[in-house]
């Protein structure tokens, strides 16, 4: 359990306890280093616990008055009673004390002992050591704040903007260079945007909540997504408005647009959408220069005008990918290709070199700076990575530093209380065996490697089974077969047996990416939605090996068709059509576009959750981008509803998204996956 005076308080509370608590302790040591006194301390046993349960120990700089503001705060950090309110991991609190000091310790920088500290994966020896480093250097007298960093092109310096651990989706730096303008979610994922000014220690609002923020022009409008839905990453889909700066009512230019950019003289907008399943790249609106059946992110437009630069994905909402460059004429050009994460990008304010932020992983991030020409540098690393966002005209960058990560949830047969089922910090459901008592589900955290893992658990938290890479999709009737896709470049759609026996991999055909897939009920068939190059998402029947007959995928869908479910009796897919409406197919139709029968009483508001077992109602998620998530049943006759559950993930600050909601065909258990965030800007200028 720990000793008494250093305990977290769910641990007293004989709560589950995870690495917050390990960050609770280690505040306490600290602030006992600081100030020659223990954080918590009573005369008996259960004063010094009710200390930690209710009081909050005295000022730092009462007790050591040459105390750095920015110390104290993470100190205090680190001792918030509740853990939603604590740093979510060794690598916030590292970052932030990297943050703040370049002092010096013989033999090792404060910098490098507190991104040692990050890296630890348990509060160790090498803590104190490295914080005594770090301590050190502020009591000699050594604090400096921004911090500095040595990078391949000099020193950068680092300046934290904000503070409350909410979620940021966007920043920019309006046309004066100092004022920063970005966009986050005080509670779930609702966006709103807030103005930043040098000389004002708040964050005002900038027009009314429910906008998420695109682009600020240099004569000082804002491109904004009004009705914003939260997708994935930072990414939303609305319609895109213009606005002042100052505030004002926006006015409505066009219906689903994800992302849009200001060219350099501010009069028009370049559009990122998705048109019948194709993702778009416009300038102008109307006038594609770049296209893709996979998705593209982050148009930024260069200083000249004559480029714009955009990250292109091969898989829907997987990071992973390159990045590429476009003429206002279409000739596209990519510059540097192969990463498994990218976030940010914009232009350094020359014009000869595209940033952005990359790498292996979310927890390997570093920004690179990439030529016209296709020749990489590395711009800066930092512990745990930092997503560039927008240059000034100065030269300064604007970064965020994000912390992502996901919480699994699970209902068991039988039982009234969801158990958490994670595995890592990034495991989302895929699929339930129809008795409810096993769990596929996929772990994307770097730790299992960039192709992630392919997992199964029981439901009632016994230990995880890795079956190899992948992205899974589901479970057979009788749990002996899991169909994955192994993310590769074209994407590899993978049999795994849960027992023993070794994996096949099925035929391609042209497919190059693939979104979902599922077991037909008889065992020897399978489904996916995919896409072939050239073409938008769609979705395949194919037979398994072994199992007679043609094994290549055939097409049963029209174009522009995702998100598929196989009924009970094989005989239909209940998908959702690239307008976003649910449908039911024939998936023995001719041709690869069979008539659809709409599903009665629904809207692009839903999203499909599955069959319910008597073959006659389906089960959705009603209004999918919102937390909590209810989801309902709907029969397919009379487009009658009815509730089955609401999905709350508790604590509602940062929690920007429920996904991945499978359910039994009982609709009486089911898993999901709660994605939260949490983000801190900073600007990043040349020290000397």
């Amino acid at each position: 359990m720990g000793t008494l005076g250093y305990m977290s308080p769910e641990q007293v509370r004989g709560k589950p306890a995870d690495a917050r608590s390990d960050i609770f302790s280690f505040g306490a040591i600290l602030y006992e280093m600081i100030s020659g006194h223990r954080a918590f301390h009573g005369d008996t046993a259960a004063d010094t616990m009710s200390a930690i349960l209710k009081e909050d120990p005295p000022d730092l700089s009462v007790t050591n008055q040459s105390i750095s503001p920015g110390l104290e705060r993470i100190v205090r950090h680190c001792l918030e009673k509740n853990p939603e309110q604590r740093f979510h991991s060794a690598h916030d609190l590292a970052f932030d004390l990297e943050s703040l000091s370049s002092a010096s310790a013989p033999g090792q920088s404060a910098a490098a002992a507190a991104a040692t500290a990050g890296r630890a994966v348990k509060i160790s020896l090498t803590v104190p050591l490295a914080l005594a480093a770090l301590a050190a250097g502020y009591f000699l007298g050594h604090s400096v704040s921004p911090t500095a960093a040595k990078t391949s092109a000099g020193t950068l310096t680092y300046s934290q903007l904000t503070f409350l651990p909410h979620p940021i989706f966007n920043a920019r730096f309006s046309p004066d260079g100092k004022t920063v303008v970005y966009s986050a979610a005080p509670s779930g994922n609702a966006p709103q945007i807030f103005s930043l000014k040098p000389d004002y220690p708040g964050s005002p609002p900038t027009g009314q909540p429910g906008m998420e923020l695109l682009s600020v022009s240099s004569k000082g409008e804002l491109a904004v997504l009004t009705r914003p839905r939260y997708l994935r990453h930072s990414l939303f889909l609305g319609t895109l408005a213009r606005m002042p700066l100052e505030g004002g009512a926006p006015r409505e230019i066009a219906e689903f647009v994800r992302e849009a950019d200001w060219n350099p003289d501010g009069s028009d907008l370049a559009v990122i959408r998705d048109v019948d399943g194709k993702d778009r790249l416009e300038y102008p609106l109307g006038k594609v220069l770049a296209e893709t059946g996979g998705y593209l992110s982050n148009p930024r437009f260069s200083p000249r005008g004559d480029r714009i630069a955009f990250f292109e994905h091969p898989f829907k909402y997987d990071d992973r990918g390159s990045v590429a460059v476009v003429d206002l004429a279409g000739k596209k050009t990519v510059l540097s290709d192969g990463y498994a994460v990218e976030e940010g990008l914009a232009w350094s304010r020359d014009g000869k070199e595209v940033l952005f932020s990359g790498g292996t992983d979310y927890f390997n991030i570093e920004v690179y700076a990439v030529g016209l020409d296709g020749k990489r540098r590395s711009a800066a690393q930092s512990a745990g990575g930092i997503t560039i966002l927008d240059v000034a005209p100065d030269g300064r960058w604007l970064v965020s530093r994000d912390e992502a990560w996901r919480d699994m949830f699970g209902l068991a047969p039988g039982e009234t209380k969801e158990r958490n089922l994670s595995w890592l910090e990034l495991s989302f459901p895929a699929a339930l065996t129809p008795d409810g008592k096993t769990l596929l589900f996929t772990e994307e955290s770097g730790r299992v490697g960039k192709h992630y893992s392919t997992c199964v658990r029981q439901t009632d938290g016994s230990p995880v089974v890795r079956l190899g890479d992948g992205g899974a999709f589901d479970i057979s009737r009788d749990g002996k077969l899991v169909l994955a896709s192994v993310p590769t470049d074209p994407a590899q759609l993978v049999v795994y047996p849960t027992g023993a026996g070794q994996p096949r991999k099925l035929e391609r055909g042209g497919l190059v990416s693939y979104e979902v897939g599922g077991f037909f009920p008889d065992g020897k068939r399978i489904f996916v939605c995919g896409h072939e190059a050239g073409h938008a998402a769609r979705c395949y029947m194919q037979a398994l090996e072994g199992a007679g007959g043609d094994t290549k995928p055939r097409p049963v869908t029209p174009e522009g068709t995702h998100d598929a479910y196989v009924s009970p009796d094989g005989t239909q897919l209940l998908a959702t059509d690239s307008k976003g409406a649910l449908s039911i197919y024939p998936v023995n139709g001719a041709g690869g576009a069979p008539a659809a029968r709409p599903v009665p009483g629904t809207s692009a508001d839903d999203a499909p959750n599955g069959w319910m077992s008597d073959g006659k109602s389906v089960l959705i998620s009603t209004h999918w981008w919102e937390v909590p998530l209810k989801v309902q049943k709907i029969d397919l006759a009379t487009g009658r509803r009815e509730d089955v559950a609401t999905l709350r993930p508790g604590e509602l600050t940062g929690a920007v998204q429920i996904i991945q909601t499978p359910f039994t065909p009982d609709g009486k258990s089911y898993a999901y996956a709660v994605r939260r965030m949490a983000s801190h800007l900073f600007l990043v200028g040349r020290g000397e």
